[in-house]
């Protein structure tokens, strides 16, 4: 769905168009109703879609630096920090709240690899400080600040099945910001979400679909049996 068309079918189900005498949820208002509930959708939806809605950013390890600002400072979310040295399995980093720094260091301390990091902004902080230079030492994840904007054409990130939910939603602010009843926009938009859920989560997302069975099944079939009897043993 393009952006055009989300609008308007938020439109259509709160029932309060732009042309109407006196109506105060103009285009605007609602535009900016939109790009909430694009957030709020992939929000929702970051747990089943991390391959659509993540991105990556290495961080390079400096000598006797803790702290490094993102070049990408528009994500969401940071889901998680793996170490990514190469010849290494990858392994996470504990994330600590910035305010528990004092139990996980004393000041000054360095090691040749931290033991957790903490943000502040858009800079990463590295517990103890690292004393050793290691190229691409950290993987960063996040959620995509881009994939929560709706483009002139629609959503870049989202699979076309999840665009209602970002009119649902929509409908959903519009009705909580004029105090009409939200009931059933809420039932829409849990209704989608699951379904959106249960298929893209389904256990075959990834696997060809058969009308007969599969070639593991065909392969496996055990035909003994129909080699070791009579077929005419009824007549």
């Amino acid at each position: 769905m393009t952006k055009a068309q989300i609008l308007t079918a938020a439109r259509n189900l709160v029932q309060i168009y732009s042309t109407d005498t006196g109506a105060t949820l103009t285009d605007t208002v609602l535009g900016e109703m939109a790009d909430d509930a694009m957030e709020e959708v992939v929000l929702d939806l970051i747990p089943i879609m991390p391959g659509q809605l993540l991105s990556t950013e290495d961080v390079t390890l400096v000598a006797d630096q803790a702290n490094y600002t993102f070049t990408n400072a528009t994500w969401l979310q940071v889901m998680a920090v793996q170490i990514n040295v190469t010849g290494r399995t990858p392994h996470e980093i504990d994330i600590i709240d910035p305010l528990e720094k004092p139990y996980a260091g004393t000041v000054g301390e360095t090691a040749a690899e931290p033991e957790g990091c903490y943000f502040m902004g858009d800079t990463l902080y590295f517990v103890p400080t690292p004393s050793t230079a290691t190229t691409g030492y950290a993987r960063v994840y996040f959620i995509n600040g881009e994939a929560a904007t709706i483009a002139t054409d629609g959503p870049v990130y989202l699979p076309r099945v999840a665009h209602r939910l970002i009119a649902y939603k929509a409908a959903w602010l519009a009705a909580i910001a004029y105090d009409a009843n939200t009931g059933p926009f809420k039932e829409l938009y849990g209704k989608r979400l699951e379904a959106v859920r249960r298929t893209w989560a389904g256990r075959f997302q990834q696997r060809p679909r058969f009308i007969r069975e599969d070639i593991v099944e065909r392969t496996r079939m055990d035909s003994r049996e129909a080699a070791f009897y009579d077929r005419d043993w009824l007549d």
